[in-house]
């Protein structure tokens, strides 16, 4: 059975962001996650103009996504199975490598929700205990 991992957001926190976290975010120098700038983006529109602000001046970065997005893309297309499942499965694990790399950013996750082939929550692994595990 092909489980589809999901990471589950801090909504509350993603919609009071401290300013500190925010400022960061903002201005941040490498590649947000989609699935983690995207629900910042619709819950935060202060982010959502000043980072895009942020990222006109910064062709560099934008291609930097761009290729993440495409690299990730590839990896589904080339992977067994199920393409849309394999590509919310690697967003994932971008999304996790993203707080491992920077842990000033791991309360934005607060777990990670195991789903099976049906789509029915077989798990709810809160995200200090994904990572001890991962």
């Amino acid at each position: 059975m092909e489980l589809i991992k999901v990471t589950r957001l801090d909504i509350d926190l993603i919609k009071n962001l401290p300013p500190k976290i925010l400022a960061e975010l903002i201005t941040f120098e490498e590649v947000i996650p989609d699935g983690i700038m995207s629900v910042i983006c619709e819950f935060n529109s202060f982010y959502k103009k000043e980072r895009h602000n942020f990222l006109n001046y910064r062709p560099d970065l934008l291609e930097k996504m761009y290729h993440a997005r495409n690299k990730r893309k590839r990896l589904a297309e080339k992977e067994e199975g199920d393409s849309v499942v394999n590509n919310i499965n690697l967003e994932n694990e971008e999304e996790i490598q993203f707080i491992k790399d920077y842990p000033q950013f791991k309360p934005l996750i607060e777990s990670i929700i195991c789903r099976d082939e049906n789509r029915e929550i077989v798990n709810v692994i809160p995200i200090d205990e994904y990572l001890a595990e991962n």
